[in-house]
């Protein structure tokens, strides 16, 4: 394999078929990138076992040359230390020769570097077919699904499903749901009616497909039973699906309410900020105190002391309530909302509330209260 190829081009592949690369990989290869050039362009393919990528530079690009002098083959060099070597090398192009099965022959006009190289037969077989379900959706969409569910995700492996997101596609809409046990946030959105299938998502993964979403406009999911595929552009991701059924539904968010509150977020977040310093050694737990009179939010520290401030500019109805929560919790909910005002919705002191954005009602946030002394 030979090509010479745009130092800016190149560095832009690698990097996005970086978000592949696990820091620790049971398998050697899966430290590699796998480079294929083809008739199409150089291919470049990274996994971690759970995720994969493949992402193509093609020979032109706007009109412009970006391969040249190419010779097919393919081989697999460490991600790593290829990353590195093309981001601090000063060409603008870059020249990579295969010698010998064994050596890639890396220059620029004036640095040159031989790195060990590996036969590209090593690399496990990998499944990029698109079988199954597909749906078409606004990248910009499914960032904001992800943006205002993925919080929600349990971040430790001691209950793999929790990390997931479930989303579930029937009756012309795509709802996303995450959770950790004690807070959940779901998310709507339109699609074709016709389009039916759920699927168990890690939400780390769903996390990185975002972020490789720039300049591309649409997202094509394939949702088969083992895999999930998302394909934009000239790249394409592959992720595991989790096989357990999601724990819970969207009908575990309560509709029956019996107190309102309805305040300014910014003023809300502030609020809980300042009041959360004195209560760490709790967990950050936080008490919302509400009457007609009334809204307050305080906090209490063993070591620290206590501390309580007013809300203005707030609507309540309903008896008086005492309720405490997790401030990142809530804190992180409001901001997933995206609004000026928030409204929360409650039934009694220890069952579940919801935080909700009253101008849009395709995001929920359900949070379950904390006991206190």
């Amino acid at each position: 394999m030979r090509f010479t190829i745009d130092k800016d081009e190149f560095l832009r592949g690698l990097l996005i078929a970086g978000h592949a690369i696990g820091a620790k990989a049971s398998n050697p290869e899966l430290i590699c990138f796998k480079l294929e050039l083809t008739e199409a362009g150089l291919n470049i393919l990274a996994s971690n076992g759970e995720m994969s990528i493949w992402t193509l530079v093609p020979n032109a690009f706007n009109g412009s040359q970006v391969i040249r002098s190419a010779q097919p083959g393919a081989t697999l060099l460490s991600a790593h230390v290829l990353t590195e070597v093309i981001r601090k090398m000063d060409g603008k192009e870059i020249s990579l020769e295969i010698v010998d099965d064994r050596i890639a022959k890396i220059e620029d006009g004036n640095a040159s570097f031989k790195l060990n190289c590996i036969s590209a037969d090593e690399y496990p077989d990998l499944d990029s077919e698109k079988n199954g379900v597909s749906l078409i959706l606004r990248c910009a969409d499914l960032a904001k699904l992800c943006e205002q569910t993925a919080f929600a995700a349990f971040d430790k492996d001691t209950r793999p499903i929790l990390t997931a997101i479930n989303l579930d596609a029937q009756g012309g809409s795509l709802t996303a749901i995450a959770t950790n046990s004690a807070r959940l946030s779901r998310k709507k959105i339109a699609i074709d009616p016709s389009v039916r299938f759920t699927a168990n998502v890690p939400s780390k993964t769903l996390v990185e497909v975002t972020r490789l979403f720039e300049g591309a406009e649409e997202v094509e999911l394939t949702v088969s039973s083992k895999k999930i595929l998302f394909s934009f552009g000239t790249t394409l991701v592959s992720s595991r699906i989790f096989d357990d059924d999601y724990p819970v539904n969207g009908s575990i968010v309560p509709t029956d309410f019996n107190y309102f509150l309805s305040v300014n977020a910014q003023q809300f977040l502030n609020a809980i900020d300042r009041v959360s310093i004195l209560s760490r050694d709790h967990g950050t737990v936080v008490k919302l105190s509400m009457d007609e009179d009334r809204v307050e939010v305080s906090s209490y520290g063993d070591q620290t002391g206590s501390g309580v401030e007013r809300l203005n500019s707030v609507q309540y109805s309903g008896n008086r309530l005492d309720i405490a929560f997790n401030a990142l919790f809530v804190t992180q909910a409001v901001k997933a909302l995206g609004s000026e005002d928030v409204s929360l919705s409650f039934t009694a002191e220890m069952k579940p509330f919801v935080i909700r954005n009253p101008n849009d009602d395709s995001i929920v946030e359900l949070i379950t209260p904390m006991r206190t002394r």
